[in-house]
């Protein structure tokens, strides 16, 4: 009887599962040397650092289920087409198999967010690389150093923070008496860490680095208020009963279930983009103003004014789900980031450098080495590292 060859793409599921067979080896090295096309693209597939560690945890689910979305989403046998990530892609290489591999998709209930896939995948990438790491300090006085939940099996890998009990008897007490009695916990990032976080009932935090959130070790009966010093991408819990407000030091923003990034990292400047649903803005002094989906708001704290606009999302938010991206900012300003995130000093030997505008992609968790040497080809700038500093010289 004359035995039937598998497919190819059986095959590479098994070698990415670390179980092929010598036959099925010999097969995939005769269909490997057949073409140069075939080389190019598994090498192409196999290239990403940690791709079989996520392929093996996206087929902890169902084997082969995982593996026709896996393979229909990278890798195509008959047509040998790769789908290339990212909108912007100005300067920066990204890997061509970044952050599109699919995960299957956490089922809440409706009142609760759901983590997307691509969210799912930085999580476990930022766990990698040690940087889910924050100081959370109770609202009795106790200090602790908090680290996330290792991110495998893919399950619900955001970090549900401890919380202490209320130091005050909970009552139907109004919003102001809530806010004044109840001590807050505070929970703060580093400049080169982040934080995921979920609330008791069931709103998601995503702290950037360099961030404070301050908040009731249980929301009272009336509201749910936060305060904020830093960045942060709230995915808010529906109630309608009870608003979320976050609290800066230029104002607050108010909603009752939605998704939104506020930034504070400017002085004087608040920054809210809306990505769904809908919120309210409130200056220290001045009125509410509403904003929609696909805009940003900026409120000033000398003047009071609120400034909201049009704009692409996609700048705002893209560090929640593992990227940074530019649009027209200095070099001066990228250099900042990076030297917050890789703990770096940056030396400008000549201030033009400074200047020179750059739009691109870069991958938030990749090494700096590659980032660096993407900078140096488009501006022909010298960047040296030595110790912990960065040196850009012409």
């Amino acid at each position: 009887m004359i035995k039937r060859k598998r497919s190819i793409n059986s095959i590479i599921h098994d070698q990415l599962l670390g179980y092929a067979s010598e036959e099925d080896k010999k097969q995939l090295q005769s269909w490997l040397d057949s073409s140069q096309e075939n080389r190019e693209n598994y090498d192409r597939l196999m290239r990403e650092a940690c791709l079989i560690d996520r392929y093996k945890q996206f087929a902890q689910v169902d084997e082969e289920r995982a593996w026709e979305r896996f393979q229909k989403k990278h890798f195509s046998i008959r047509s040998a087409r790769w789908v290339k990530i990212g909108r912007y892609a100005a300067i920066f290489l990204l890997p061509i198999i970044g952050f599109a591999i699919w995960f299957w998709t956490l089922r809440l209930m409706d009142s609760q967010p759901v983590i997307s896939d691509e969210v799912r995948i930085a999580m476990i990438r930022s766990e990698k690389m040690g940087k889910q790491k924050a100081t959370l300090v109770l609202a009795n006085g106790q200090k602790m150093d908090l680290k996330s939940v290792p991110a495998k099996p893919l399950q619900d890998s955001v970090e549900q923070v401890p919380v202490a009990q209320p130091s005050v008897p909970k009552t139907d007490m109004n919003e102001s008496e809530e806010v004044s009695v109840v001590e807050n916990n505070k929970l703060s990032t580093y400049d080169d860490s982040e934080f995921w976080m979920t609330f008791e009932d069931g709103t998601r935090v995503h702290l950037n680095y360099n961030t404070t959130l301050k908040y009731p070790p249980h929301f009272g009966t009336t509201t749910r208020t936060v305060y904020l010093d830093g960045e942060a991408y709230f995915q808010v819990a529906k109630d309608s009963k009870r608003p979320f407000r976050v609290i800066t030091a230029n104002g607050v923003v108010k909603q009752y279930g939605t998704t939104f990034n506020v930034n504070t990292h400017v002085p004087g400047i608040t920054k809210v983009v809306l990505v769904k649903g809908s919120v309210s803005v409130l200056p220290n002094q001045g009125g509410e103003y509403k904003i929609k989906p696909g805009e940003l708001a900026v409120l000033q704290a000398d003047t009071q004014d609120v400034q909201i606009s049009v704009v692409d999302i996609e700048p705002y938010i893209a560090w929640n789900s593992g990227r940074f991206v530019f649009d027209n900012c200095s070099l001066e300003s990228l250099m900042n980031v990076i030297s917050r995130w890789y703990n770096k000093d940056i030396v400008f030997e000549s201030e033009d450098t400074k200047k020179i505008r750059f739009t691109g992609d870069i991958d938030r968790y990749g090494s700096i080495e590659p980032i660096l040497k993407a900078i140096q080809r488009v501006t022909h700038l010298e960047m040296e590292i030595q110790g912990k500093t960065i040196i850009i010289k012409k």
